[in-house]
């Protein structure tokens, strides 16, 4: 219910803001840094493999150089590695697959300029959505769901972050590089979680 809540408020906010601001849409590839969760054997970890993200962003002025920017993303992240059973022989795939909503705000500065580049820096709110692990051996596969919850050994399913990004505007296109760091409900050492950062490139069209 709180997530239903949330996207609501932002749609109408998005909505009721409409002649104040410039509404847009943003998609691309997302990668995370390091390894995480355990292969198929459990005597290694799983490295970053190239997610995916897309959603949409809303421009706000303020000032002549500067820009509020609220967005909210479907955010994927995944993790994968290939390895030989020594047992069987066989081939395992293992692979993790995590799904949040990212909605962060951006202060961004523009320079007061339609073309050019563009840093911001702000707060992100990730909410954990569904997840899954796929081990695939000898033509089989096995599936399980990724929890989300308050135990010891499940990723809390809200998150603060704090993200940084660079781009370069074209006008209504608009290239930027965003990353992403956890600060609340992070792993203990030597535990797996999805939550602690992810690199976006994120390639929008601002409608003007």
């Amino acid at each position: 219910m709180k997530k239903i809540m949330t996207i609501a408020i932002l749609i109408f906010v998005f909505h009721s803001h409409k002649s104040f601001g410039q509404f847009g849409i943003q998609a691309g590839p997302v990668g995370v840094f390091g390894e995480a969760f355990p292969t198929a054997d459990g005597l290694d970890k799983l490295g970053g493999a190239l997610g995916f993200t897309f959603g949409a962003m809303y421009h706000v002025p303020l000032g002549d150089q500067f820009v509020i920017q609220p967005a909210m993303n479907f955010l994927n992240k995944k993790w994968s590695d290939e390895l030989e059973n020594l047992n069987t022989g066989d081939i395992e795939m293992t692979k993790m697959s995590i799904n949040y909503l990212e909605i962060p705000v951006q202060f961004v500065f523009t320079g007061g300029k339609e073309k050019g580049f563009f840093a911001g820096l702000g707060p992100s709110f990730n909410m954990g959505l569904s997840g899954k692990r796929t081990v695939e051996s000898n033509g089989n596969s096995t599936t399980t769901d990724y929890n989300f919850g308050s135990g010891s050994n499940e990723e809390a399913p809200f998150t603060i972050a704090v993200n940084a990004m660079v781009g370069y505007s074209f006008g209504a296109i608009q290239v930027g590089l965003n990353y992403s760091q956890g600060l609340t409900n992070q792993p203990a050492a030597g535990a797996d979680q999805g939550n602690v950062n992810h690199l976006a490139l994120r390639i929008g069209y601002v409608l003007r």
